[in-house]
Formats: structure tokens, sequence, C-alpha cells
């Protein structure tokens, strides 16, 4: 007997492109945060001085951890923005995705700022603003898929922890003088 494919070929060339699109997303999501990771590795962490020279809360998480949770909530947000294509595409509803994109280059700026420029006020300043695009990138996919924003939920936890590390890592080291520029 033969077997009849209750596939066309459009479905599966829509099968592909979505696939595609999936993986495209999840790169530039988890690929992003990895490179810009790896660009500013010296800038704080067990490796950088003037990280280590920081006066910390009793409560900053040890260095290992930042990375495992990053992989995590860069997948969740690829495969968010994902799903939010599958229903708007490029065109048809744009705002949701530019806003998301928006806010990932915020994101990634935070490490620069943090990281290499060492501006704990101005880090903070701008986290505040990227959650701010959080919130906002999660009212603009609830409207597409009810259920999306669920899958930001544990990075927009992460960002409010990290916002609030980031502000007693400003306040505790206002008056340090014994910060060591590398």
């Amino acid at each position: 007997k033969a077997v009849v494919s209750t596939q066309s070929t459009g479905d599966k060339k829509t099968v592909l492109i979505q696939a595609i699109v999936f993986i495209v997303f999840v790169v530039i999501c988890v690929g992003g945060g990895s490179v810009v990771g790896i660009i500013n590795a010296a800038g704080f962490g067990e490796d950088s001085k003037w990280y280590q020279s920081l006066i910390k809360p009793s409560w900053n998480p040890p260095s290992w951890l930042f990375g495992p949770v990053w992989a995590v909530l860069y997948t969740l947000m690829g495969i968010a923005a994902w799903l939010v294509w599958r229903q708007t595409g490029f065109c048809k509803r744009p705002i949701p995705l530019a806003v998301f994109w928006i806010h990932m280059v915020f994101n990634f700026a935070w490490v620069f700022i943090f990281g290499m420029a060492h501006e704990l006020g101005w880090a903070f300043a701008e986290i505040i603003v990227l959650w701010l695009l959080i919130v906002a990138t999660m009212g603009l996919f609830f409207r597409v898929i009810k259920w999306t924003p669920l899958l930001l939920i544990p990075y927009l936890a992460w960002i409010t922890f990290a916002a609030c590390l980031n502000c007693s890592l400003w306040q505790l080291n206002k008056n340090n003088t014994n910060i060591v520029y590398d």
C-alpha cells in the first residue's frame, strides 16, 4: 500500500519556516546574551578585580549562578517572542516584537554600563527602564497570546532581583575608596 501524505508542500514549507524562525529567535536571545557575557566576563564576576573590590550585600548570589539562570531566561524569551511572531509575523502587528527587540537592546546594554563602564548609578537607572520595557512587552504579548507573558514572569522576577542588587551595590559603594578599577 502506498502511504498518502496528508500534509501539502505548502504546509511542510510553513513548518520549516516556523522551525527556522524559532531557531533564529532562540539563537539571537541566547547567543546574544552569551556574546555580551563573554565580552564582559572580565567586567564582573570572579575574574574582575573591580567587582571583587565592591562591598556586596549578604544576599549577593555566587557568580556561577548567573550563566545557567540567563541561559534559561534567554531561551524562554526566545520562545515567547517566536510564539508571538507565529501569530503576528513581522508586519501584521509589528509593535509587540518591536518593543521586545528594543527591550533586548536595553538588556544587553545593562551589562556594558555595569560591567565595563562600572557605572552603578547609571546601570540602576537603565535597569529600571529595562524593567518597564519588560512589563510593556508582557502586556503587548498578552494581547496576542494570553499566556505568553507567563514565560516572561521568571525573567521579570530575575530583573526585579537584579535591580535590587544593583541598587544595593550602588548605595553600598558610593563612598567606597577601596574600589580597584582594572
